[in-house]
């Protein structure tokens, strides 16, 4: 038991801050209370000038990956560390689990950026996975059922369209991981295998998750104003994709949620005004259209992220052939040239044992160090590491369109994080959130309304029954912070200042700023 005395409470519905007290017994809140009550035999914390709010939800995380690994608690820990307490999983088409049981692509469930080896076990359906997750991991975990993950049990990468078997296969599956208390099913169009889905496809992913009420999330096709996703310029590729989600959005009128709201490239920058526009007037046909976003102006991903789908789509050989070479050395350049954006921007993370020497290196410095083009540079990076080396790319926003998409009532908080096991790691996993609270100051936003957007409204738009809030019979996920010390240091790589509590399920994880090790409180988070 724990009584948090004399705090400023901020109870993650949007209400201005009030004075007073919690208390906590077992994995439940028991009570606000401005005491505690009479022979109470718990720890009472004293909070005076301490700020008291609900343990922070990511909205947008991978660490299902992670869950169920043996040392799972070094991926956890810098998260919490940070005050979160609760992670929504599945994101960009890539889920842990939810694919056909015995399939001869399980070896390919991750899509290249993740990977099932170092798990306890292999869990292709949703329900089984959840229940191994459950008292196993040191964080609250929910997940989305990654249409990919779910795609790559029944056709591995293939390119081609699923036929008509293929596709009730994979719809089944789908279904089955809905039922099984999945939050919504995920898109990831920009990877292997969503960039192969066509529209009907979608389509029908889309009517799935609205016959359950659940959100489809989404990795759009193109997030600057040119890719190479699209072979044409009539206007910006980013806002062609989300017209193109947007359409299937009107058409099946599900719930939709529009991953890491981005504008990479300084030239695609000017797309803000339009996109958000564009999410407004989606919003105003019906269905509930938010966004996650995150505070860094740089995220993590995999290196043919940026690839064509025409050259993914050819073999090694057709790859090396000079006039494909031609065509996608023009193609390139004038993408860098009129995004803004290029392979100075281009950080390797990780790219394979034996490649250490490239990491913490940009595609330009390697290209002078091996006295060879960038383009040539990038594809021997692509090639050494089997297309599957992790990058930090840059110039993905800039603080102003941070604060302004911080204010606006469609964004809720996430990180888009996770610990790599070697190479550089993203800068989100030591102190996204609190820089978040950093930036609300400077935006002008009320701490109770950036609190919310961390906590009440994530678990009401993911179905996250008595998570997010402070209140009587609420489940006891309670993040203590100094506001005034508050610091996050990201360029440091170490955990934020100022995070002095954290609770998970009632149990501390977090204590006067230091980490408690080997616990895994953690619950899994069935959609309701």
């Amino acid at each position: 038991m724990f009584y948090l005395r004399n705090a400023e409470l901020v109870d993650g519905t949007g209400k201005p801050p009030f004075v007073g007290g919690l208390l906590m017994d077992g994995d439940r809140i028991v009570k606000l209370c401005d005491t505690a009550p009479d022979g109470f035999g718990g720890e009472v914390v004293d909070c005076t000038g301490l700020t008291v709010t609900p343990g922070f939800i990511d909205a947008h995380s991978h660490n299902d990956w992670f869950a169920l690994r043996d040392d799972a608690e070094c991926f956890f820990k810098p998260f919490l560390q940070q005050g979160i307490t609760s992670f929504v999983t599945g994101n960009c088409g890539l889920s842990t689990s939810g694919f056909a049981a015995g399939s001869v692509h399980e070896g390919k469930i991750g899509g290249g950026l993740f990977s099932l080896d170092g798990n306890r076990g292999v869990y292709p359906r949703m329900g089984d996975w959840l229940a191994a997750v459950d008292g196993g991991a040191p964080g609250n975990v929910a997940a989305l059922a990654g249409h990919g993950s779910a795609r790559i049990g029944v056709s591995g990468m293939s390119a081609e369209p699923l036929d008509g078997v293929g596709m009730e296969a994979m719809l089944r599956v789908l279904e089955q991981s809905l039922q099984d208390g999945a939050c919504g099913v995920s898109l990831g169009l920009m990877y292997e295998p969503g960039i192969y889905a066509p529209r009907d496809e979608l389509v029908e992913v889309a009517r799935l998750v609205k016959r359950y009420n659940r959100v489809l999330t989404v990795h759009p096709k193109a997030m600057s104003r040119l890719s190479l996703s699209y072979g044409s310029m009539t206007k910006s590729h980013l806002m062609l994709a989300l017209e193109e989600l947007a359409d299937i959005v009107r058409e099946t009128g599900v719930d939709f949620q529009y991953s890491h709201l981005l504008f990479v490239g300084a030239r695609t920058w000017g797309d803000e005004p339009k996109a958000i526009k564009a999410l407004e007037a989606l919003a105003e046909t019906g269905s509930r259209v938010l966004f996650d976003m995150y505070p860094l102006h740089y995220g993590a991903s995999v290196i043919s992220v940026i690839l064509p789908e025409w050259y993914m789509k050819l073999t090694p050989a057709q790859r090396q052939k000079p006039l494909t070479r031609a065509k996608l050395a023009v193609m390139i350049q004038a993408t860098s040239k009129l995004l803004g954006f290029g392979f100075d921007d281009i950080t390797i993370a990780y790219a394979d044992e034996g490649n250490e020497d490239m990491q913490g290196k940009t595609v330009a410095q390697l290209a002078v160090e091996w006295n060879i083009s960038k383009l040539q540079a990038y594809l021997k990076i692509c090639e050494a590491s089997d297309f599957k080396a992790r990058v930090l790319q840059g110039k993905y926003q800039n603080r102003d369109i941070v604060k302004r998409l911080m204010r606006h009532d469609m964004s809720l908080f996430m990180t888009d994080a996770w610990v790599e096991s070697s190479g550089v790691q993203n800068g989100g996993i030591y102190g996204a959130f609190p820089l978040f609270w950093q930036l609300a100051d400077e935006a002008g936003l009320p701490i109770e309304t950036a609190v919310a957007k961390m906590t009440g409204r994530t678990a009401a738009r993911f179905g996250l029954k008595d998570r997010g809030v402070l209140r009587e019979g609420a489940f006891a996920d309670v993040t203590v912070v100094d506001r005034k010390a508050l610091r996050p240091r990201i360029d440091e790589a170490l955990p934020p200042l100022g995070v002095e509590y954290v609770f998970v399920n009632g149990q501390a994880v977090v204590r006067k700023g230091e980490f408690i090790a080997g616990q895994r409180p953690g619950r899994a988070i069935r959609a309701e």
